[in-house]
């Protein structure tokens, strides 16, 4: 059982979840909720992009591989709408050369598959626990040299 450890007149970070299986999104879903955040969930970078009310967003996470976009390109293309928050790449082929990529992306943190949900929840309050998505930590924007 979780408990939300948040204090009820606490602002509740909006969160997007971008992955095309269902399972991992709606578990991200109901673990993000449950820790008071508010989960914002969809099954492709396309419908993320799509909804303009995502670009209220804190923080985004993000799978690496849909059919679609790639995590790369859904973050470059987010930021050129004018989102600033912070995101979270997730992949099931986690490499150096992968992780090197999202963190000049603007990845705050890329995270292996499957995963357990402490290192999601510390990393989101980690990311989240700023005011402005500018004062988090890593890069605000796509740098020139990375290939998102």
């Amino acid at each position: 059982m979780s408990v939300n450890l948040r204090d009820p007149g606490e602002k509740r970070h909006k969160v997007l979840v971008t992955d095309d299986e269902a399972s991992i999104r709606r578990s991200l879903q109901l673990l993000l909720h449950a820790q008071g955040y508010d989960p914002h969930s969809y099954a492709s970078a396309s419908a993320l992009l799509a909804d303009f009310g995502a670009l209220s967003a804190d923080c985004m996470i993000a799978d690496y591989q849909m059919p679609d976009l790639d995590g790369l390109t859904l973050l470059s293309a987010i930021r050129a709408k004018g989102w600033s928050g912070s995101a979270i790449l997730l992949t099931a082929c986690r490499s150096s050369d992968l992780e090197a990529r999202a963190q000049a992306c603007g990845y705050a943190q890329v995270i292996q598959k499957p995963f357990i949900r402490r290192p999601v929840l510390e990393a989101l309050s980690r990311l989240c626990g700023c005011e402005e998505g500018g004062d988090c930590p890593g890069p605000a924007e796509c740098i020139p040299d990375c290939d998102c």
